[in-house]
């Protein structure tokens, strides 16, 4: 079985795969709108083969109820199973371990990718 995660915002998304058992940053993706979002992680999905997507979920704020409106939307153009899960700390954790790695400034870009892997490993540790 194939997996995603997400770690959503609105500027960039970062994404991650799995086959089961350990979860690797794949890609960031730049997006302009919600539409443009889905458009482009559906083809990931289907280009892959995935099947269960774990996307990462704010605590509370503005920045859950922006989450909660892409899963809305991204549940109603996918068969796949769509979960949920907390992203506390996701996004912090992937920068501090960039910079412990002493990956420069420029290719810690790649912090939404991380993150989006740290969900997804929380997910399947979890199963």
């Amino acid at each position: 079985m194939k997996y995603l995660g997400i770690d959503y915002g609105l500027k960039k998304i970062g994404l991650a795969l799995s086959e089961g058992m350990i979860a690797s940053p794949l890609t960031t993706l730049n997006t302009s709108s919600l539409s443009d979002a889905l458009s482009k992680v559906q083809e990931i999905m289907t280009k892959e083969g995935i099947e269960t997507v774990a996307i990462g979920l704010p605590d509370s704020g503005s920045s859950r109820q922006i989450t909660e409106a892409f899963i809305a939307e991204f549940k109603k153009n996918s068969l796949v199973k769509i979960i949920g899960v907390s992203e506390t700390l996701s996004t912090q954790t992937a920068k501090r371990n960039l910079q412990q790695l002493g990956v420069s400034r420029k290719k810690r870009q790649q912090d939404d990718s991380m993150a989006a892997a740290l969900i997804l490993q929380d997910y399947l540790d979890s199963i």
